[in-house]
């Protein structure tokens, strides 16, 4: 094999510390391979040396940089466009308790939000919106019902709900008397359904209060120490009370159902009572003013007659709830 002499290099043994010198022999008939010599020492060429490991972590680390700087922009400008935390301040109603025809307005506050839901389960209960902070709630039947109303914008909801209830007129089971129960209700609900009485006075015994409703028909008696109502009484136009002005002032003829279609002081007449309840567990009397008491009921009536027996005919004057 035949070889051309080159001009020696020198070359640093990084390990020894020793300086070397080497010869390039070329392959004349490979001429793309080389080979260096050291002495006897036949060795390749040396690899092109990697990119800095210090030049790749900077650019790694400026990349690096370049993300979070962008990432947390991009929050900020999130954070920025969220929409506000809701608050449901307060839930309202002008009253909890309303007859049929009535209506009971609820007034909502809040901030931060752009939506308001108000719903209930009950289908016979209708809500009107007057404003989007208040709306009217009425229905077309006595129930119980639950409203639901929940503020909201795209982010935040909050919920708040309230019970209301819707009372017929009339006599109910012989328990309840213009959507107040005997021993159940107390005079709180007579002032929410009612409004004030005409009259209050109190019992002999002081024990007792009555609230008088002369234009209603009405006078409920209350127990002073627990507030409830223990007796309600209807009146015809045959009854009045003396007001605080020392007036006699008559009652108007109570003008609901008091129960099976009877009417105080209509066409109902006491031996249609008698038909469907029986004979009364106690009667008494005073001078033609007639007293039928039905204990396992808790009702009594009044009528006029010329005796206790004499009922055929005799219109209803009185009836109670006790």
């Amino acid at each position: 094999m035949l070889t051309k002499q080159i001009t020696p290099r020198y070359y640093l043994n990084k390990k020894t510390r020793k300086i070397l010198f080497c010869q390039n022999v070329e392959n004349r008939k490979t001429t793309n391979s080389k080979r260096y010599k050291f002495g006897e020492l036949i060795v390749k060429p040396k690899k092109k040396k990697p990119m800095r490991k210090s030049l790749i972590h900077k650019v790694s680390t400026t990349l690096l940089t370049l993300i979070i700087v962008t990432l947390l922009s991009t929050s900020c400008s999130s954070d920025d466009e969220k929409d506000p935390i809701v608050v449901f301040t307060s839930l309202s109603a002008n009253k909890t308790d309303a007859f049929i025809e009535e209506t009971i307005v609820l007034n909502l506050e809040g901030t931060g939000f752009s939506d308001v839901n108000v719903a209930s389960n009950n289908t016979s209960v209708k809500i009107i919106k007057v404003t989007p902070t208040i709306y009217e709630i009425s229905s077309t039947v006595a129930t119980s019902t639950n409203i639901y109303i929940s503020l909201s914008n795209n982010t935040y909801k909050e919920n708040k709900s309230i019970s209301l209830n819707f009372c017929e007129h009339g006599v109910k089971n012989y328990k309840t008397v213009e959507g107040i129960t005997v021993d159940t209700d107390k005079s709180s609900k007579v002032i929410t359904l009612l409004g004030e009485p005409d009259t209050k006075t109190t019992s002999t015994d002081g024990l007792s209060e009555y609230w008088k409703y002369a234009s209603k028909g009405l006078c409920f008696i209350i127990t002073k120490s627990s507030l409830m109502v223990n007796q309600i009484e209807m009146f015809s136009s045959y009854y009045y009370h003396t007001n605080s002005a020392n007036t006699q002032v008559l009652y108007t003829n109570y003008p609901h159902e008091i129960g099976n279609g009877w009417k105080i002081n209509n066409t109902t007449t006491m031996d249609t009572i008698i038909t469907l309840l029986g004979i009364p567990t106690t009667k008494s009397s005073s001078s033609t003013n007639r007293m039928y008491q039905y204990s396992s009921q808790r009702i009594v009536f009044r009528f006029f007659s010329n005796s206790e027996d004499d009922y055929t005919g005799k219109k209803i004057i009185y009836f109670s709830v006790y």
